[in-house]
């Protein structure tokens, strides 16, 4: 812009015109037909060939619309299309000859390649500031211009400014409709990776307004209307009243209510959350509440399910009290010193704690069978586990099975390393596994026979490992133990019934 006076450049770089102009006002390549309809209204009003409007910004001008002259054709920079910026209570800016007046003979545009000879120019007011200005030009001097055609100016100018309002207000509209749309979607997804279904109750109606999650909850119809009925009808009967009276007296608190309910068809567990929306509350209380359904019904397995440890663990922990109580006495009893005892009740606690962790790596389940054998043997045989040949058919005990069937092996185990078949190199334990049903109940047959060991012969004394090893499980699960003390080695039978097998 030049050739500007000081009070033009101040009014063109004013810092909240300036952020009006970048808030408000959008610069697009394409002409705007309702700004274009404005110019040519100027043109017509003024019987003149060429109307404008311009936008003064920080370091230039640009043509929003123009009539009569192309905009790439207008001399953006000359200065005169936007001294009107600087008008205060004047109605227009309107000159015949500018050319012959000293200030502005240097500001003058050119029209057809002569300096224009008439100049009518308009703020136009953007929320408050002057964006910029409509002009009107001729080649020729207008002597006839009248108060009336300057408000006429005036008030087209003022549609300019209105115009922009109104676009910029729409630009705003439509990107928070898409900020919208987009928050919308999300929430969508989010909801429905979390499986929460959403609802609304209109208290005038007594409708219940909900998306497809909630009525797949409740095993509802896709085409059936809900109703508050309806929803009850879904709910387990006993737990009918309790959530309508949560529901009532959250309403007439005017506070947020949850509940949880089982859903009577599916088994599945919900937890609502809701509350009322303010109109909800006006006197009648009859105004739209709003809610979220959330499936819990996981969380309430995993509750059952560990409320169903906790009474597994206390009882395991006292079964085992009292198998480490039994233990220790017998082997107190039995024990000829106190190393003996240490040695003795220390390995029996050891197998004790092998057969744990295997239950424990299963979460206290099934185990198998030859995964408790090898556990127990593992400490009195070499890496190679030659002198060990495990075969049969595949067995899974239950804890209480393995707990016992642990010690047993455990004692059979240490019987071989000290006397039997794993006490020498050449000694050989053959261990075969089967099941056998008779009577609708299936059993366990275990036979641990021992080969190359030293010669064998009934004990005149029995320890209390052999103690063990014959009456244990048939005291603590009903199981039967057979010992032949043959002189090629030790063969144990062991026959018990099982949950698996």
């Amino acid at each position: 812009m030049e050739h500007l006076p000081a009070e033009i450049v101040k009014a063109i770089k004013d810092e909240d015109r300036l952020r009006t102009l970048s808030h408000s006002i959008m610069r697009v390549a394409e002409e705007d037909d309702d700004f274009i309809a404005i110019v040519e209204s100027a043109a017509k009003r003024f019987d003149c060939p060429a109307a404008l409007i311009v936008i003064a910004d920080a370091e230039e001008n640009w043509v929003q619309a123009a009539h009569g002259i192309k905009i790439d054709d207008v001399p953006t920079r000359s200065g005169l299309f936007v001294y009107p910026i600087a008008l205060k209570k004047e109605k227009a800016l309107i000159l015949n000859n500018p050319k012959d007046n000293a200030d502005l003979s240097l500001s003058v545009p050119s029209y057809e390649g002569e300096p224009v000879r008439f100049f009518a120019g308009c703020a136009i007011r953007v929320h408050g500031v002057n964006a910029g200005a409509l002009c009107v030009i001729d080649g020729e001097n207008h002597r006839d211009i009248t108060d009336a055609d300057a408000d006429a100016l005036r008030r087209l100018a003022n549609l300019s400014g209105s115009l922009y309002e109104l676009k910029h207000a729409a630009r705003a509209k439509a990107s928070a409709d898409l900020a919208l749309s987009q928050a919308e979607r999300r929430h969508s997804i989010a909801m429905k990776a979390a499986n929460i279904a959403a609802w609304s109750w209109d208290g005038v109606s007594e409708t219940v307004d909900c998306d497809d999650t909630l009525r797949e909850m409740l095993a509802l119809s896709s085409h059936e209307k809900v109703t508050c009925r309806r929803v009850l009808g879904a709910i387990q009967p006993d737990m009918r009243f309790s959530l309508m009276r949560r529901f009532k007296a959250a309403l007439e608190r005017g506070e947020e209510y949850q509940c949880e309910f089982k859903v009577e068809s599916t088994g599945r567990w919900l937890l609502s959350l809701g509350g009322a929306y303010e109109s909800a509350m006006s006197e009648d209380r009859r105004g739209p509440v709003f809610g979220v359904v959330v499936d819990i019904t996981t969380t309430k397995e995993s509750e059952q399910k560990t409320r169903l440890l906790l009474r597994e663990l206390n009882h395991r922990v006292k079964n085992t009290l009292a198998i480490v109580q039994s233990i220790a006495g017998q082997t107190l009893r039995r024990s000829r010193t106190s190393a003996e005892f240490n040695m003795s009740f220390s390995a029996r606690l050891q197998a004790l704690s092998a057969s744990h962790t295997l239950l424990s790596d299963e979460q206290w389940g099934a185990i198998a069978l030859d995964r408790l054998l090898k556990s127990q043997i593992a400490p009195y045989i070499d890496s190679s586990g030659r002198q060990v040949d495990i075969h049969g058919s595949a067995v899974y005990l239950d804890p209480d099975e393995a707990l016992a069937l642990g010690l047993v092996i455990h004692e059979l185990a240490s019987n071989a390393a000290k006397f039997g078949a794993l006490s020498t190199r050449s000694g050989i334990v053959d261990i075969s596994v089967a099941c056998q049903e008779q009577g609708g109940v299936t059993s366990l047959l275990l036979d641990w026979v021992e080969v190359g060991g030293p010669h064998v012969s009934k004990p005149e004394q029995r320890g209390f490992g052999s103690v063990l090893i014959e009456r244990s499980l048939d005291k603590v699960i009903g199981s039967k133990v057979a010992v032949d003390y043959a002189e090629t080695g030790l063969k144990v039978r062991i026959s018990m019934p099982l949950r698996y097998c």
